[in-house]
């Protein structure tokens, strides 16, 4: 199955020890993901672009996720896996920076092809 990505600020990141348990969570019942590099720049473009910080990108294999991984499907027909549950660290493949321009705009993670 193809990595799954999922951003997060980088001081949330570091209080992660085993688990990962964002606000998302406990708010909403489960860790909000991506699938593409270039939809997950789009969502930061459009979520996230005003929140101050230093942003990262977690790459997760999701058949090493414990929790339940349910995908949703949005009205433009994009799917969306969601976390039911914490993540373990373990399935988190590698931690990239997420780089943003001058502007404030997200910038590719990884060189796109």
């Amino acid at each position: 199955m193809a990595e799954i990505y999922h951003m997060v600020l980088a001081s949330d990141w570091a209080k992660a020890r085993a688990e990962y348990r964002p606000a998302s969570l406990a708010d909403e019942g489960f860790i909000h993901c991506t699938a593409g590099e270039r939809n997950l720049q789009a969502v930061a473009e459009r979520f996230y672009r005003d929140v101050p910080g230093s942003w990262l990108v977690l790459v997760i294999d999701p058949a090493l996720i414990r929790a339940e991984v349910r995908w949703v499907v949005q009205p433009d027909g994009m799917a969306y896996p969601h976390i039911h549950g914490p993540l373990n660290t373990d399935a988190v493949m590698e931690v990239c920076p997420f780089p943003r321009g001058a502007a404030g705009h997200f910038l590719p993670f990884r060189e796109l092809p």
